[in-house]
């Protein structure tokens, strides 16, 4: 289930995010969940499986669609799968299309879109 970013999850954000990125800096990771909390046209959201946050999606909204920016699961929970089911939430859950942001999240939606 997905749960729109709040600040009270903030350093479960924080970690999760790192899974997402090579710069591992707590400051850098504070200052990426900030731009979410501060900018409208950015969400964030966090993956909730039973009572565990297991991944985070986050997204830059754009003339009508959404971009995938981050996209992270914790490392027990891995795999084309359930990356696939976390877009499939998040696409239901913003009712707008996914593209790429970058060439990571782009190589990801394409291989999602053709599944």
């Amino acid at each position: 289930m997905l749960v729109k970013y709040k600040k009270l999850n903030e350093r479960t954000a924080m970690g999760l995010i790192a899974f997402s990125c090579e710069v591992k800096d707590p400051k850098y990771l504070l200052e990426t969940v900030q731009t979410y909390e501060q900018d409208e046209n950015q969400q964030l959201y966090l993956y909730k499986q039973d009572e565990d946050f297991i991944g985070i999606i986050g997204f830059q909204l754009v003339d009508g669609h959404a971009e995938l920016k981050h996209i992270a699961l914790s490392p027990s929970f891995r795999g084309e799968r359930m990356s696939y089911m976390l877009l499939d939430a998040a696409e239901k859950m913003i009712r707008m299309e996914i593209t790429g942001a970058t060439e990571e999240t782009s190589r990801l939606v394409e291989k999602w879109k053709t599944q």
